[in-house]
């Protein structure tokens, strides 16, 4: 049990350290504008090794579209903000016409492989979506397909954006290494001064005055990465106390009675105000012809009214501890 859910030291330090590779996919919604401006003032502005590609596909067949959402309009837009912010070797603008026939998220799948790809940033809905609680397709295929985080922004209002002020940030957590390695990815998406709270939802029926081995495990694992990131010598490589200027803290928050964990998850966030959801997903969930998140973290997905992080953990490349 004490191993359960933890990625190998190395590999945490391994991708704690990763260039960030970021793909922004414009469409021209106000969803997928408000994320490329989180992207561009947001951690690109602290990690000056971020590379950004921003991709944009178009079909000519559709000349009814209005102006904000034609190609030329688009790629004014995103030309004049990158150079107004970033050096020009540090971002590229993709600007390409869909291929008849093939879906967008197919052509973004390919563009992620390409690249290799660290998040793929998205609008939840595209340009056809009204409605918060149907996410668009282009979306769940990169879910399914693109073996990478995907960051799915819902908040189409620029002005709410953590952008001049600490961004807070909830981890869905428990012992499987997918959630691990979505508290990674909050550490590398969060800039100084970030709130990130790991959350795992106790069941009802636990009770408080004695924790179960699951709850036992998650403090252990947890209070061991929080002291690698004050301390450098409680962790095998130092390198953790990078992040010491983050404000982390391990919740375990009851589950109501009638209610269900995601349901928890999401009280939990919108209490916390947060404006990030990390879940965490096996890539090869995939392959062996499931759905390429569980239902709890879909749920979550789904019913959080802001913007989530879909944290892609890979097996084959992420070295997992077996469990013991």
């Amino acid at each position: 049990m004490e191993h359960a859910g933890w990625i190998d030291c190395e590999k945490i330090d391994e991708l704690l350290h990763q260039r960030i590779r970021v793909l922004v996919s414009l469409d021209g919604s106000d969803q997928s504008s408000s994320a490329f401006e989180w992207v561009l003032h947001g951690f690109t502005q602290n990690d000056r090794e971020t590379d950004l590609l921003i991709v944009h596909y178009y079909d000519n067949t559709k000349e009814y579209l209005p102006p904000k959402w034609r190609r030329n309009a688009i790629q004014a837009d995103a030309e004049a903000k990158c150079t107004s912010y970033l050096v020009s070797k540090r971002y590229l603008i993709s600007v390409r016409e869909r291929s008849p026939g093939v879906k967008i998220g197919v052509l973004l799948c390919q563009d992620i492989k390409e690249q290799g790809t660290s998040f793929c940033v998205m609008g939840f809905a595209g340009r056809k979506g009204k409605d918060k609680h149907i996410i668009g397709s282009n979306v769940l295929e990169v879910m399914q397909r693109g073996k990478c985080s995907c960051v799915v922004f819902k908040e189409a209002d620029p002005s709410k954006l953590p952008l001049k002020r600490p961004a807070k940030f909830v981890v869905s957590t428990g012992l499987n290494p997918a959630a691990t390695k979505a508290f990674i990815d909050a550490l590398r998406l969060s800039r100084p001064g970030d709130e990130i709270h790991v959350v795992y939802i106790r069941p009802y029926l636990e009770p408080h005055s004695k924790e179960s081995k699951v709850t036992e495990a998650i403090r252990q694992k947890y209070d061991s990465i929080f002291e690698g990131m004050k301390d450098a010598a409680a962790w095998p490589s130092g390198k953790m106390v990078k992040f010491k200027d983050r404000v982390v803290k391990l919740v375990f928050a009851p589950q109501g009675i009638n209610e269900g964990i995601a349901q928890a998850l999401v009280r939990y966030a919108n209490n916390f105000e947060a404006d990030f959801v990390m879940v965490g997903t096996n890539v090869l969930r995939v392959d062996k012809g499931k759905p390429p998140l569980g239902s709890v973290s879909l749920q979550i997905v789904m019913e959080f009214p802001g913007n989530c992080v879909v944290s892609s953990f890979n097996p084959d490349t992420d070295m997992a501890v077996a469990v013991k």
